[in-house]
């Protein structure tokens, strides 16, 4: 061990003059110094509505992903082929093998100081991280950034980088060993850099290669998302490190591969059974966990930090809403457990105003971490089913080039080069589903593989049909290769339960219902007519509120509107779909220009009750906003503008509702942003926005002098027919 202390601190002296260790503090602070350059010269918006979060935790994770996949990678392959050429050009090797030491503490001493370097590098990126997120909190101050200082996250964070290095570094040193000459080490360095931008790009994780450690690593910048910090990436760094240093070792005592690999029988038969062990190694590391179920039941339990008045949280079932269960929230953590044997489906987690989709089966157990105000929500998630929910925040579909080709109607003139296209991205996208796995190498769950694969069979052919409407039915050249429609047709012959529920896969199915005869007359009528002979079932009710739904919202005149609902709404045997039916035709009647608008019930910032009737006899033109929000407060100066032009005309008034669930804030605001337009409180705002399916503010309505709607959805102040709408309305 004294011998080994002692290379090292030769080692060291040895690349003293070399200018690594300065060029590590450099490569470290460079990011962290360019994101604050860019921060200074270029601002982000921050508003008073975006999530509080640490200055230092969001720093280095923003910056995490670029540090670790080119700079922190650059720097390893720079240092080993700088260590390994001061011996190479000084004949350093055969110098310090005269002396009474082991060539492999003498490997060993380099490898170290390669790897202290390294962690030298990921500490200055720390380092001054840190130092820029202080300064930048200074001078850009903002409420929602926070000086709270989370060592432990730190100190896990560091250390996760510094075990993703062990690999890369070891075969970096042994390229740089084996070959005397800088530029090859370099080019097998950089081959390995451009292999993660490759990975970065297409999102396809290469484990069997060395460096694409890295990327795997950088998939996952915030341990918060993970449920050990130390996990797949790290493990498989470990891996190539201990393989690359055995075969570096060897390679240069025996200073040739030949000589220490294939010398004699011996060699080449320990050199076979090396290969075999890692090769076995290897399979056992990289093969996919795959999804497992907990036993019985469904256990979801988290923490949740906010400002809002949350005390509960709610499960529901994604398709009509259906409420699954509820859990307190006592001091930000709820607990929620079931015995039930729920089918795997869809379901969201709701608390106030937010929600989280996800997908849920009996087994299964999750793990929330959740912060989020008014405005914003930022959740991690530890689950069995963390692939799943990974796979479904990633924007799956098509690849960029079949979207591009098909948004941009690239080839409606050459259906052989659109179905060569669309089958190559078919096939990549079926390669990517079944060998997807997350940042701990989860596996997908057999049952979510097969309704995605499902799902994105039916894209395909919805495509596939779309394509011919703009091209030709009748053309056999714009037909579909055979065996292409086929293999997309056997796919969905025995649909999952999600994905007979699915809005692509209905439209799917109604489409074959109609020949291409149909398509040519009265489509719509034909198709309620094959619909209305169907056997009765939970599919032809499906069928039929698809097609029902859409073709009342395609109806403008309210009495064939009501006809049709009249006549289809017998059809449906099954109470949900009816309801669900019901409800999407009421809310076409009360949103319809004409219907009666409610008389809103208001107060004023003084605490005086008005009512939206007195305003009878004029058009009222509303503007929906909150506190919270952001791209209302922008666009309220627009707004008074509008008021202050339009003024003179009798009939016309502007007013502001504020759908605040705090009445304070909205008063406090008002204080120090005074407009002359009448500024109103709804005290029932949920209520309000719930019967008109308002999802997002701001919002503005125009309400006729009869107190009916004009329109619920009125173009936004600063756009022209804002303008073109109010001239036709002005009276003198």
């Amino acid at each position: 061990m004294k011998k080994l202390f002692i290379l090292v601190n030769t080692e060291w002296l040895k690349i003293k003059g070399l200018g690594l260790v300065y060029l590590g503090l450099i490569l470290g602070a460079l990011i962290p110094l360019i994101g604050f350059l860019n921060q200074t010269f270029n601002p982000v918006f921050i508003t008073a509505e975006d999530l509080p979060a640490s200055v230092f935790e969001s720093t280095i994770t923003d910056t995490f992903k670029a540090f670790s996949l080119f700079f922190l990678l650059l720097y390893i392959i720079i240092t080993a082929n700088r260590i390994a050429q001061v011996d190479h050009k000084n004949n350093g090797w055969q110098l310090m093998e005269t002396q009474p030491i082991s060539k492999f503490q003498l490997y060993l001493s380099k490898y170290i100081v390669l790897l202290i370097l390294g962690f030298l590098c990921i500490a200055s990126y720390f380092i001054f991280s840190i130092l820029f997120s202080l300064l930048d909190f200074y001078i850009h101050p903002s409420e929602t950034k926070l000086l709270t200082f989370d060592l432990l996250w730190v100190v896990k964070t560091f250390t996760r980088l510094c075990f993703a290095i062990l690999g890369v570094a070891a075969i970096q040193l042994c390229v740089s060993v084996a070959f005397p000459g800088f530029i090859w080490a370099f080019l097998v360095g950089i081959l390995g850099l451009i292999v993660n931008m490759y990975s970065l790009v297409e999102r396809a994780s290469l484990p069997y290669i060395p460096y694409n450690s890295m990327y795997i690593l950088s998939k996952s910048p915030n341990i918060r998302s993970l449920s050990h910090f130390v996990t797949y990436s790290e493990y498989l760094s470990l891996f190539w490190a201990i393989v690359f240093f055995i075969i570096g070792y060897f390679w240069y005592r025996g200073k040739s591969f030949k000589t220490a690999f294939l010398k004699s029988k011996k060699q080449i038969i320990l050199s076979c059974i090396f290969v075999i062990v890692v090769s076995g190694a290897f399979f056992i590391l990289e093969k996919p966990k795959a999804y497992y179920s907990e036993g019985s039941g469904i256990l979801i339990k988290g923490k949740l930090s906010t400002d809002l008045k949350i005390d509960s949280i709610k499960i529901f079932s994604k398709d009509f809403h259906k409420k699954i269960g509820s859990a307190a929230v006592r001091d930000g953590i709820f607990l929620w457990e079931t015995k039930q044997d729920l089918p795997f489906d869809e379901y969201s987690l709701e608390f106030g105003t937010k929600r989280i989709d996800f997908m849920m089966g009996d087994g299964d157990r999750f793990d929330f971490n959740i912060r989020c105000n008014t405005m914003h929500i930022l959740y991690y998630l530890n689950s069995n089913r963390s692939a799943e929910q990974e796979y479904k925040n990633e924007e799956d579909g098509f690849g960029s080039e079949f979207s591009y080709a098909v948004d941009g109607q690239k080839y409606n003139d050459d259906p052989i080069q659109f179905y060569k296209l669309a089958q190559s991205d078919w096939k990549k996208n079926m390669k990517r589903l079944e060998y997807y796995t997350d940042s701990e190498n989860h596996a997908l769950s057999d049952e979510y593989k097969a309704y995605r694969k499902q799902l994105l069979a039916i894209q395909y052919l919805n495509e596939i049909n779309n394509y011919r409407k703009m091209t030709s039915y009748d053309d056999p050249k714009f037909a579909p290769p055979a065996s292409f429609l086929t293999e997309l047709n056997t796919g969905i012959k025995n649909p999952t339960l999600l994905l007979s529920k699915n809005d692509d896969y209905i439209q799917y199915k109604l489409d074959q219902m109609l020949t291409d005869k149909d398509r040519l007359s009265n489509a719509d009528s034909i198709l309620f007519i094959k619909l209305n002979t169907l056997p009765n079932g939970i599919n032809k009710d499906r069928l039929l509120t698809k097609h029902l739904v859409k073709s009342m919202e395609l109806e403008s005149d309210s009495l064939s509107r009501n006809q049709l609902f009249a006549k289809e709404i017998k059809e449906l045997k099954d109470i949900d779909y009816q309801k669900l039916v019901e409800s999407n035709f009421e809310q076409l009647n009360i949103s319809q220009k004409g219907a009666p608008f409610l008389d809103l019930k208001l107060l004023d910032n003084k605490g005086k009750a008005h009512q939206l009737s007195q305003y009878r006899g004029k058009y009222v033109v509303i503007d929906l906003w909150a506190t919270w929000c952001g791209p209302c407060k922008q666009i309220r100066p627009i707004f008074d503008t509008r008021s202050n032009q339009y003024r003179y005309y009798s009939n016309i008034q502007f007013i502001s509702i504020s759908l605040d669930q705090d009445k304070t804030k909205w008063v406090n605001y008002l204080k120090t942003k005074p407009s002359k337009v009448p500024q109103y409180w709804l005290s029932d705002a949920r209520e309000f926005m719930n019967k008109y399916k308002i999802q997002t503010i701001p919002r503005f309505i125009i309400i006729d002098p009869d107190g009916k709607v004009f329109n619920l959805n009125s173009p936004f102040p600063d756009e022209d027919n804002f303008v073109e709408i109010l001239d036709k309305l002005k009276k003198y």
